[in-house]
């Protein structure tokens, strides 16, 4: 009966099914993981995230403005489309709903591991370097889902999504991959990099086909909603969320990695740390703006250029291609939570990965610092190192240099090494 099932989709192993240790162990995990999710899920109250999507998905149905926090929840940032899937969660009480999600966040911690492990699997034949890579860069990565768990977020189900389309494009199955990535950007507009890389590597059909799936997120909802109100819900996301960020504003907290607040942080003093000044380069606003005006624009260019460079040489997809789209995704997102950054799980991977080949002194060196930066962000969290501490560590931008400079380092493997398309790596391993 259990022949058919798709067992490895959920890490489980069929042919130990029969053994009743391994069957007791799986029963564990299941149990342990509804424990978890009711524990978190009764802790949410009005000022989490989870609210937000919870009362939107309620606005969506009753037909109220998603975006002027009716119900007494935090700002509403996301598309309409999002807020049309979101009310599956509002059927639900708050509490029950938030504790459905955990689980759900749950499961999706251990889908993301299985589909890195698909993805990578189409370049590694050893399989023992792919296990010892995938322990490494799961529990180096552990800190950023756990996070995204006890703060009941979204951000695994647009990993999982890019994930699930990367895999779909390495099988050349086109169609599948293009629904996810335009799903996953209406769910969260972040992942409009995976649509620019999706473009550099199609043709007139992939163009095609992007635009078919991007009309039907614009279109469903705002026929669900009616016209009137649905063409207000995209003008309203659009000068509640986007239309401050293209005019150039910054969320300069502790806890926010991505580039511009790392440069904001550096640059001015900010004023909702007190007690924190991390201020050691001294500039004024508009220094500050330019500094990040010219990194933007230059990441953006190396992006734009290796993907360019990919696509007109005809290379195959790497691995290291996706992990320097997760990355620029971070550094030139106006927010980057630590909730945000799960995604570091397949970026771990890619590091672990070529590292193996690494023979020379300077490469290891390299290779050795890159580790070294990556098992102190790793570490850092406030009940290891303290409340000051974690303010310092993210004041200073730890985990945002850290992007930028793995960022970079992908980059050169990416354009001027080339060892890591699927029949090269495998053969050089």
């Amino acid at each position: 009966m259990f022949e058919k099932f798709p067992f490895h989709a959920f890490l489980i192993d069929r042919n130990k099914l029969r053994d009743k240790k391994y069957f007791l162990f799986i029963g564990i995990i299941f149990i342990l993981m509804i424990f978890i999710s009711f524990k978190v899920g009764f802790k949410v109250n009005l000022e989490g995230d989870f609210t937000a999507f919870w009362f939107a998905g309620k606005n969506f149905f009753l037909h109220n403005d998603l975006y002027s926090q009716i119900g007494g929840a935090k700002r509403y940032i996301y598309p309409p489309f999002a807020a049309m899937l979101f009310q599956l969660l509002a059927l639900f009480p708050l509490n029950v709903a938030a504790s459905i999600l955990t689980f759900i966040n749950l499961s999706l911690f251990l889908f993301s591991i299985y589909l890195t492990r698909s993805i990578f699997e189409f370049y590694i034949t050893d399989k023992k370097l792919l296990r010892n890579s995938l322990i490494f860069a799961s529990i180096l990565s552990f800190r950023f889902f756990w996070y995204h768990i006890s703060f009941v977020q979204m951000n695994e189900t647009i990993f999982v999504l890019c994930l699930m389309g990367v895999l779909f494009m390495l099988r050349n199955k086109e169609t599948p991959a293009v629904i996810c990535f335009v799903i996953a950007t209406f769910i969260k507009v972040i992942p409009m990099f995976f649509l620019i890389w999706l473009l550099f590597r199609g043709n007139y059909k992939t163009y095609l086909k992007v635009i078919i799936v991007t009309a039907l997120c614009i279109l469903i909802p705002l026929i669900w909603r009616g016209f009137e109100m649905g063409i207000q819900d995209i003008k309203n996301y659009y000068i509640t969320f986007l239309e401050p960020f293209q005019q150039g504003r910054v969320e300069a907290e502790f806890h926010n990695h991505s580039l511009s607040s790392g440069i904001y942080k550096l640059s001015l003093p900010m004023q909702n740390e007190p007690g924190f000044d991390f201020n050691i380069l001294h500039l004024t606003e508009y220094q500050a703006k330019k500094v990040y005006f010219y990194s933007l624009i230059t990441i953006f260019i190396l992006f734009i250029s290796c993907l360019s460079y990919l696509r007109f040489s005809k290379k195959p997809i790497t691995f290291l291609e996706i992990s320097i789209i997760l990355l620029t995704t971070h550094l030139l997102s106006g927010i980057t939570w630590e909730y945000h950054l799960v995604s570091l799980l397949f970026v771990y991977m890619s590091l672990f990965i070529i590292a193996k080949e690494k023979k020379s002194l300077i490469s290891k060196s390299i290779i050795y610092f890159l580790y070294g930066i990556v098992i102190i962000n790793a570490i850092v969290g406030k009940d290891t190192v303290g409340s000051n501490l974690y303010h310092y560590f993210g004041g200073y931008g730890s985990l945002t240099w850290m992007m930028l400079i793995l960022l970079l380092y992908f980059l050169y493997e990416c354009m001027f090494r080339n060892k890591y398309s699927p029949d090269k790596l495998n053969n050089h391993i």
